[in-house]
């Protein structure tokens, strides 16, 4: 791969134009200007600024591209920052939460609404995650900034971390779902056919690599 999937500068203008004009209508909303108003946001007034900020700042940051990193890694920060501020008042801000979703069963799909815990608990784990991201991103800016490794190295490896517990809930929930799922074959299996799975594939391996084991023991026949 070369670098000609890279955006051009202009292709690279268009794009970050659009996330600006995206982002300009939440932001003057904010201050009752332009088409929409502040009850338009389904919460303070900030909120809205923030949410227009997000894509105002990812568009700035596409137009900045790789020729100007420094103000790149800005934006971006400026546009995670705005993300967490988001996700951190749905999770723990003061007032009733309420969201909408969707659960997707087979033949079933349904759209409901969560209220409470319901919508705070997923918004939470997201902030957690979006809030590590941030520190880490903060860390690794600074450490550019003074001049590379190793400062702030243990800061750096300490946000690595708070990254990894941050997504560890979603892990073990994957591991969770995997086991259980295996179980769950497992004793379909056992339920159908009387007897439990097996890994056939496995089993022919290790009895070749046992068959090749004992020819290479065997010692070499004399010659007379």
């Amino acid at each position: 791969m070369d670098q000609s999937q890279k955006l051009t500068p202009r292709a690279a203008l268009v794009v970050g134009l659009i996330f600006v004009a995206s982002g300009i209508f939440p932001m003057l909303a904010a201050f009752d200007i332009g088409p929409l108003s502040q009850e338009d946001i389904n919460g303070p007034p900030w909120l809205g600024f923030v949410a227009g900020g997000v894509f105002a700042s990812a568009g700035l940051g596409v137009m900045a591209g790789p020729r100007s990193s420094m103000a790149a890694n800005l934006f971006g920060l400026l546009s995670l920052a705005g993300l967490a501020m988001i996700g951190n008042w749905i999770a723990f801000g003061a007032g009733e939460r309420v969201c909408s979703g969707s659960i997707s069963l087979p033949l079933m799909w349904t759209e409901t609404d969560f209220s409470g815990l319901g919508c705070r608990i997923p918004f939470g784990l997201g902030a957690l995650i979006t809030d590590a991201f941030l520190c880490y991103l903060i860390v690794s800016m600074a450490q550019k900034a003074l001049g590379g490794p190793p400062r702030l190295a243990r800061l750096l490896k300490a946000a690595e971390w708070l990254i990894v517990a941050s997504i560890s809930p979603f892990i073990l929930l994957l591991a969770v779902i995997g086991i259980g799922s295996a179980v769950v074959g497992a004793l379909k299996t056992r339920w159908t056919t009387g007897a439990w799975p097996q890994n056939e594939a496995f089993i022919a391996r290790q009895k070749a690599k046992g068959l090749l084991g004992r020819f290479a023991r065997k010692p070499p026949a004399e010659t007379k």
